[in-house]
């Protein structure tokens, strides 16, 4: 009978041991969870709280400049990688680093008038490291004594 008594405890405690063995995460279970949690998170999204800007009139030679805000709507952080302008006569100043889900910025866009004139219509185009691409457009009305005197005299 002792021996049955001993058997069972042992077979007991090997039981007990295994079980508690089963249900313990290792490292990398909880890491790769992790990453497929992240996996699952919405993309970044680029949301301007307005995507065109109108100077109104302006004199030849005024460098004027309109800061553009956006947020990220999205669940993943991204950054802005490219911005390609339509014309020589604009800057535009962005940071590259990453914008949280939540968090805003801006993209100032800078415009030179000189040598422009009458109506005017300039462009950016925004791409964020989750691939989305935005238009960015500013308008102006340019006055250049210049030209004007030039289309007079044409008369």
């Amino acid at each position: 009978m002792k021996i049955n008594i001993y058997n069972i405890l042992i077979i007991t405690s090997l039981l007990i041991i295994t079980s508690s063995c089963t249900n313990r995460r290792s490292p990398g279970n909880s890491v790769s969870q992790e990453n497929k949690s992240l996996e699952k998170k919405a993309p970044g999204k680029i949301v301007f709280d307005k995507e065109i800007h109108n100077f109104g009139t302006l004199k030849d030679g005024e460098i004027v400049s309109y800061s553009f805000v956006f947020r990220n709507t999205g669940g993943s952080p991204f950054n802005i990688i490219k911005a390609d302008k339509s014309c020589g006569c604009i800057d535009i100043k962005y940071s590259t680093s990453k914008i949280l889900p939540g968090e805003s910025s801006v993209i100032e866009i800078v415009f030179n008038t000189a040598g422009e004139w009458g109506n005017q219509i300039k462009s950016v185009t925004i791409e964020t490291s989750d691939s989305e691409q935005r238009e960015l457009q500013i308008g102006a009305y340019i006055e250049n004594k210049q030209f004007n005197n030039l289309l007079n005299t044409q008369k």
